[in-house]
């Protein structure tokens, strides 16, 4: 007797489609790693101006808008909604900052992406953004 698998595939979800997860623990403060991420990292990482704090602002580059903020809880977690240069498509993108003993996890988890091939590539990206990261 055959069965048939009930289990999405690895990064398929019912509701957000492919999605992925990414995770670096680095030996720095939130409050640090915050400033670091808004000031820095997210606007290069996202070719964006600036990553504003603010629920509804734009993500803009000089005068095109790129996405905007659909949650923030400041000093821990940004919920952006985000188109990327090279995809013709809305993604959700959010960095989560958990802090630990002496140390925090720095969680980038992005959906609403097309495809398993979108999802390795992005997964690809990713996780070479977090392991070159300079603390």
């Amino acid at each position: 007797m055959r069965t048939e698998s009930t289990h999405s595939p690895v990064g398929l979800t019912r509701y957000a489609g492919w999605e992925l997860d990414v995770r670096r623990t680095v030996p720095v403060g939130a409050p640090e790693l915050w400033r670091r991420l808004l000031d820095d990292w997210l606007p290069q990482w996202l070719e964006v101006d600036s990553v504003p704090q603010m629920v509804g602002a734009p993500l803009r580059i000089t005068d095109r808008v790129r996405g905007r903020v659909v949650g923030c809880h400041v000093g821990r977690r940004v919920r952006l909604d985000w188109t990327p240069p090279d995809l013709d498509h809305e993604t959700m993108f959010e960095v989560t900052l958990l802090e630990d003993t002496g140390a925090t996890v720095i969680l980038l988890h992005q959906e609403r992406l097309l495809d398993a091939a979108e999802r390795q590539r992005l997964l690809d990206h990713w996780t070479a953004v977090l392991s070159e990261l300079r603390i």
